[in-house]
């Protein structure tokens, strides 16, 4: 063999080699195909995973935020001897409109490690008037907040979103009185709606009074079985009757309170009776979006909820005609709780317990959670 062949054959066989080892190294357009629909499935299984465990985290910070409520609300109670109500008059020494009054969530800043905020709010009743504290009210408070409601962004720039409310009662009363307030508190006042002074007769210099509300005696079945606090959502915040027709968010308003004033256990209606109410706000004349917009007001959907329906109620909250606010001054009313947690609320108990409650729970049974002295004592687990 001659040389020249020889070199040939040295240096076909490295060459056939790497041209071998190429071809065996290349993927196929189907081979490359299926690794991208693996990986498509791969993740199309983990992301539900991660936004179940994203949910769970944001869930139980929610319960840990009402458990925080909850021992604000002992604590002022153990200061004070009863629980705050939800009827805080600005400057009781000058003659502030019924739409004026303070939440129970002002009266419990000092409790959640805001002093601070309490103390400007304080300063503002004494020497500005209510445009300061209304300010200070409307400004974004995260102990008021829940994680899982994400619209509450999109309205901290109108108000200042709240979440978070205290259970006025089982029946159809949107701002119960202290006679007509079966819950954990009550918003309205009487009279010249007015709190007590504390008789130094010097209107800048008074002590901000609030209306009693109700002691650990007062809860006649007992502090275990009776709703303290739980969640509801921000509207869309637009105030008056310009709100957008947006459920479960927003709050329906009615002409008329026909379908609330009908009901004859206020404290306990019907099936029958909550279906005339659910055709009355499928039906309203306009809707309201200020709902959970101020943590600092009384009002209802602002600072409170009611039980007359279940949790994460089918239809709309609202029912009757609205006060001058907008947003249910002086009228009836269905406000349940309301939450972004699929199919259940946080709760926090009198007794401080935080419960979930499941949107399946029967309408008598949260009924009676909601009232305090109906003898019907139920228990959550």
């Amino acid at each position: 063999m001659s040389v020249l062949a020889i070199q040939r054959r040295f240096l076909e066989k490295p060459l056939s080699f790497f041209s071998n080892h190429r071809r065996q190294a290349a993927f196929t357009l189907i081979e490359l195909l299926v690794v991208i629909a693996i990986i498509g499935v791969l993740v199309g299984l983990l992301l539900p995973a991660v936004q179940t465990a994203r949910e769970a985290a944001r869930r139980m910070a929610c319960s840990n935020k009402l458990k925080q409520l909850g021992l604000g609300m002992h604590n002022f109670m153990s200061a004070r001897g009863a629980f705050p109500s939800n009827c805080w008059a600005p400057n009781p020494g000058t003659r502030w409109k019924n739409w004026e009054y303070l939440s129970a969530h002002y009266a419990i800043l000092p409790f959640l490690e805001q002093a601070t905020l309490f103390d400007d709010i304080n300063g503002t009743l004494s020497n500005s008037g209510a445009g300061a504290t209304f300010a200070l009210i409307r400004s974004p408070n995260e102990a008021f907040a829940c994680p899982s409601n994400y619209e509450v962004f999109e309205t901290a720039s109108k108000w200042g979103p709240s979440n978070y409310g205290w259970c006025v009662g089982s029946g159809v009363y949107a701002m119960p009185g202290q006679s007509t307030a079966k819950g954990f508190t009550h918003i309205s006042s009487s009279g010249l709606n007015e709190p007590p002074s504390n008789g130094s007769g010097n209107p800048r210099t008074e002590q901000v009074q609030a209306l009693p509300g109700f002691a650990v005696a007062d809860f006649l079945d007992g502090t275990s079985a009776v709703l303290m606090g739980s969640e509801f959502l921000t509207g869309t915040g637009e105030g008056g009757s310009g709100g957008q027709p947006i459920y479960p968010r927003n709050i329906a308003l009615r002409s008329d309170n026909s379908a609330l004033t009908a009901v004859a256990d206020k404290y306990f209606p019907t099936d029958a009776e909550i279906a005339v109410i659910a055709d009355a706000v499928s039906n309203p004349t306009a809707w309201g979006g200020n709902n959970g917009g101020q943590w600092g007001w009384r009002g209802a959907a602002s600072s409170t909820f009611n039980a007359a329906v279940p949790p994460n109620w089918a239809y709309p909250s609202g029912g009757g005609s609205s006060g001058p606010g907008w947003m249910y001054d002086w009228t009836y009313g269905v406000f349940p709780p309301r939450s972004r947690h699929p199919g259940m609320v946080n709760a926090v108990m009198v007794d401080g317990a935080v419960k979930t409650l499941n949107d399946t729970i029967s309408t008598n049974v949260f009924q009676r959670l909601g009232n305090r002295e109906d003898g019907g004592v139920v228990s959550v687990d």
